[in-house]
């Protein structure tokens, strides 16, 4: 039944999950604004989770690059 799936190449696994992060970064920044800082005492860069998103996302897909 899943004879197709071993036909296709080892790398096309890398390929969809860093797209898979690379689509996650964007809908981060798809979010408003007033939901990213709902909660939060003020509105300081750091606080901005859409920027640690992206940080920690960026950090994957490089690994899923290079490795």
């Amino acid at each position: 039944m899943m004879e197709w799936l071993e036909g296709l190449p080892l790398v096309l696994g890398k390929y969809i999950a860093t797209l898979f992060f690379i689509g996650m970064i964007f809908w981060a920044w798809l979010r408003p604004h007033n939901f990213i800082f709902e909660g939060a005492p003020d509105k300081s860069r750091w606080r901005d989770l859409r920027i640690w998103a992206t940080v920690f996302l960026g950090i994957q897909v490089v690994l899923y690059i290079v490795f």
